[in-house]
């Protein structure tokens, strides 16, 4: 069943086995686990099926840092399907180092493995319906390209995936409505929007959620297990907002929560000249069809080279300069403001700046478009485009600012740091591109200037992928969930989402989001069954009762910061 809140009028009590709040990539596909399950599930989103201004405003957020972070409010979805509405498709799998604890990399290392974590990720990606599950090596081999060419010392090759297939809807929301909607035991409420979770006296336990209306309608949800699946800025909100039982917020009681935040940095490390009547560059940057779906070659740090040189994990592409430049990212960007019904002057601006490049990216684009892969043309020109994971640093955190939404939940703010050790994978990445490159006759990389300084370019960007305010550790002093994603300290409550990785790799995160999510999944069903709460599918859905009292909030208490001093940040 799906309902929309904002119809039922007076307030009512909801009741559940389970319930997740977030109905985004995670949300989702943990309700679709209890399809046709013996267990009472509710989904909440706090959005429709559209976008909607009014609702999407609930996510503006300040940016403190010191880098420039786009607007918070134009970077996520807030309706049903979450970030799956905005999702380019792209899908690539963590690998067996971002799992490690790497010496050279402070608060690394996460407290389950790869191998535990391999099956999931097969089921995730039979979830995102893209080709065969083959992201190594062993897809260059697939496309019929050569992957012994690079030095394996320096570079470990390996694709990018596309949902690409035609028909397939990128949008969860989309994709398994009607599945949703036709189960007799998961019940998905619009419109519903949890402003703060609710404990016993002693907060060992979780009790309930508050659930508002714009309207200013209140509700409760109550159930056995929660699963707390917003994205990396709300998960770690609602947290921090929710103080009755603690000032400091649930699952707080060390000051982690909002801290570590993460993010993959994304930005141009060099161009690529490559020689007259030389193909060799285009078989590196132009997609190729696997399994039906599409899939793009990528170079990667070697693990060996990462631990030799200490650095993080650092991957790069090499674009065709009208991909990576200004024209198709002007053109997209303005077609999602068209959506929106929105114009921002940082698309107006960029669209300005594709019409005054014309020059450049258009013959590119007749080569590609027009002549197919038969490249022609002096000097054919590409970017060389760095993604890099970010070193955990606890002074890179989500906090709440003292302005309050429409909800009158307090906003939140995010305060974006980076260290000089975060620059080192993509420098050493560039340099291992350089010498490769010319050995192998494919072109010569012009490195970009700021990779000489000491400095970040104006144009760094983040993924934006939001990783790391909940992050996962067995040590309640370094993480906020355990293993399991269930918060250290409370009964019944657990995270779902990137929020709980401890580091992000190279990675986009989504299939691995995914698969954490399948895992949580999985366990949460053993949970139910050994605490013996199954009830059966022909429990009515949820029942009305009186809303409850809203209680004032307790005084702020300064958040124990202790945790900043236990280990200093590599590089800074």
């Amino acid at each position: 069943m799906i309902c929309d809140l904002r119809t039922l009028g007076t307030s009512r009590n909801f009741d559940a086995d389970v319930c997740i709040i977030g109905a985004g990539a995670a949300g989702i596909a943990i309700a679709r686990e209890f399809v046709s399950s013996p267990w009472r599930v509710l989904l909440l989103e706090s959005g429709g099926f559209h976008r909607e201004q009014r609702v999407q405003h609930l996510y503006k957020a300040p940016s403190i840092g010191e880098h420039y972070y786009q607007p918070l409010e134009s970077c996520r979805s807030r309706f049903f399907g979450g970030s799956t509405n905005c999702w380019g498709g792209i899908c690539t799998p963590l690998d067996e180092i971002d799992f490690e604890n790497r010496p050279w990399i402070p608060w690394s290392g996460w407290p389950t493995t790869w191998s535990e974590v391999e099956p999931f990720l097969r089921r995730a990606h039979r979830l995102c319906s893209t080709g065969p599950f083959l992201y190594d090596s062993g897809a260059w081999e697939r496309i019929g390209i050569n992957h012994r060419s690079f030095d394996p010392a320096l570079f470990r090759t390996f694709v990018w995936q596309f949902n690409s297939r035609a028909g397939l809807d990128l949008s969860f929301g989309k994709r398994f409505r009607s599945e949703l909607r036709r189960s007799t035991n998961v019940d998905v409420l619009l419109h519903a929007n949890v402003t703060e979770l609710l404990t016993t006296e002693n907060g060992a336990a979780i009790e309930g959620a508050r659930i508002q209306t714009l309207d200013g309608i209140v509700h409760q949800a109550r159930a056995k297990k929660f699963i707390l699946a917003c994205g990396g800025i709300e998960n770690a909100r609602i947290l921090l907002a929710s103080t009755r039982t603690d000032p400091n917020g649930i699952g707080n009681r060390h000051g982690v929560v909002g801290r570590f935040f993460h993010e993959h940095l994304q930005l141009p490390c060099g161009v690529l000249m490559a020689p007259e009547g030389g193909g060799e560059a285009f078989r590196y940057s132009r997609l190729y069809p696997l399994g039906g779906t599409a899939c793009l070659p990528g170079l990667q740090l070697a693990p060996t080279a990462q631990a030799a040189c200490r650095t993080p994990n650092v991957s790069i592409s090499i674009d065709p300069l009208y991909d990576r430049e200004s024209a198709l990212i002007a053109l997209q960007n303005f077609r999602s403001d068209i959506k929106a019904r929105r114009i921002s002057f940082e698309s107006l601006k960029r669209l300005g700046r594709a019409a005054a490049e014309c020059h450049q990216w258009a013959p590119e684009a007749w080569r590609r478009f027009v002549e197919g892969d038969r490249p022609r043309g002096d000097p054919r020109r590409y970017l060389v485009f760095a993604r890099s994971e970010q070193t955990p640093n606890p002074r890179s955190r989500v906090t709440l600012s003292h302005e309050t939404d429409e909800l009158g939940m307090r906003r939140a703010v995010l305060d974006w740091h980076t260290t000089p050790f975060d620059r080192n994978g993509i420098r050493l990445a560039a340099a291992y591109a350089v010498r490769e490159f010319q050995r192998l006759g494919i072109g010569e990389i012009v490195e970009a200037d700021w990779l000489a300084g000491a400095d970040w370019p104006e144009d760094l960007a983040g993924g934006p992928h939001h990783m790391g305010t909940t992050r996962m550790a067995d040590d309640p002093h370094d993480g906020v969930v355990d293993r399991n994603c269930k918060v250290h300290g409370v009964d019944g409550l657990y995270v779902a989402g990137s929020s709980v990785f401890p580091t992000g790799g190279h990675a986009n995160p989504t299939l691995s989001i995914l698969a954490l999510a399948l895992r949580l999944a999985e366990h949460m069903r053993e949970a139910l069954v050994d605490a013996g709460s199954s009830r059966g599918v022909d429990v009515p859905v949820p029942r009305m009762a009186v809303a409850m009292e809203s209680r004032a909030t307790a005084a702020d208490r300064t958040p124990d910061l202790s945790i900043v001093n236990r280990q200093s940040v590599g590089g800074g």
